[in-house]
């Protein structure tokens, strides 16, 4: 085991501001040092509710089918049972396949996997943190230096873990403080809204646009000069403006006058 190459690849997976799920090439180097047909690492963050298993030789289907029928995996239930957390253990050891009585497990996990070989390795960090780390083989049985070497690599990948925990952690965090920042302060109170004018308004708008005074688009209008005042106060008290000119301003700038329906 090249312990120098596993702590550069180490390094990698915790880069600062770089945590990264585990990928196809990770699974090459740990199936590599371990010998293994098959790798799977779950990490099981119960404080977070977050569960995610990687493997780049199952499907996600083939995880979505453990998943289903994970409680009658007799082996996984033994190992439990027996208090093994923290220590790595030849699976098949745990249980003669001839005392299993679990037909589901009989019928349906062990025909589909067909794994003859198993090393797992439930590992306990801090923050309710749990790394199962678990190779298989289809033929030869793992020797017990695959197993301390198990042990040494699920200890040696607590960095990781508990990085991916604090970044879990800190975006969990941000996702609730925007949440927050959304209930106080919705984005639609954000969104400038189109202002809706009259047809009338829409009229007496563009003649002040275009230099015309009120008493010029009341003759242009054929209406009262008292009408054109009241209509272009209308205009300030949609725009939020406080007279004329701010009104112009507003226009030109803002774009947002629209005809009502």
């Amino acid at each position: 085991m090249d312990w120098n190459k596993f702590a550069v690849w180490q390094q990698g997976l915790i880069a600062t501001q770089n945590i990264r799920l585990i990928q196809g090439e990770d699974f090459a180097l740990l199936s590599t040092w371990i010998e293994a047909d098959v790798i799977t690492i779950t990490l099981v963050d119960t404080g977070l509710s977050f569960q995610h298993t990687w493997s780049p030789q199952l499907s996600e289907q083939d995880i979505a089918f453990y998943g289903k029928h994970k409680a009658h995996d007799v082996y996984l239930n033994t190992y439990l049972k027996q208090g093994l957390i923290g220590a790595s253990h030849f699976m098949h050891d745990l249980l003669p396949i001839q005392k299993i009585q679990d037909p589901i497990f009989l019928d349906t996990l062990q025909p589909y996997f067909k794994f003859n070989h198993s090393l797992s390795q439930i590992a306990c960090y801090p923050k309710h943190l749990y790394l199962i780390f678990t190779a298989h083989r289809f033929s030869k049985a793992f020797d017990r230096n695959a197993r301390a070497l198990q042990q040494q690599l699920s200890h040696s990948l607590a960095p990781w873990v508990l990085a991916t925990h604090y970044h879990n952690l800190a975006q969990q965090q941000a996702d609730f403080a925007s949440q927050q920042c959304l209930q106080s302060f919705p984005l639609r109170a954000l969104v400038p809204q189109p202002i809706r004018l009259t047809q009338a308004e829409n009229q007496v708008l563009h003649l002040l646009i275009g230099g015309e005074s009120g008493s010029e688009i009341a003759r242009i209008r054929n209406v009262s000069k008292e009408t054109i005042k009241s209509q272009i106060k209308s205009l300030l008290h949609k725009t939020g403006t406080r007279h004329q000119n701010e009104l112009l301003s507003r226009y030109a700038h803002d774009k947002l006058f629209t005809m009502s329906p």
